[in-house]
């Protein structure tokens, strides 16, 4: 399987993966059409936020030189701080959903 892998030409490999991050990012995009930035503001600045941290390490590599060093390995990823600041950022904004109605129907459907 290795020589399969080792015989494709790179120029192949640098088209396969040009589409694969091509469709991560449509993806993205989908998703994002979705988000109601028109009368919840806190949206638009999650994003904006979310999209500066994930650029922190290719815009300023060193940056991390003066964070402790068993934080290097997290904080090397510009997709796992802005995944993590999205995250920390929604629910700081937007708080959780209170569903208990919703998990309450949901079980009384399991038990029938």
């Amino acid at each position: 399987m290795g020589a399969l892998v080792e015989s494709v030409p790179t120029i192949v490999l640098g088209g396969a993966g040009l589409v694969m991050f091509g469709m991560v990012a449509a993806t993205g995009i989908r998703i994002l059409s979705g988000v109601n930035f028109a009368t919840n503001r806190n949206n638009l600045f999650i994003v904006a936020v979310s999209l500066g941290m994930g650029m922190i390490p290719l815009v300023a590599p060193n940056f991390k030189q003066w964070m402790p060093h068993d934080l290097h390995p997290l904080i090397e990823s510009g997709i796992l701080l802005a995944s993590v600041t999205a995250v920390i950022l929604n629910a700081f904004f937007n708080g959780t959903k209170d569903a208990t109605d919703e998990i309450k129907a949901a079980a009384a459907m399991a038990d029938h």
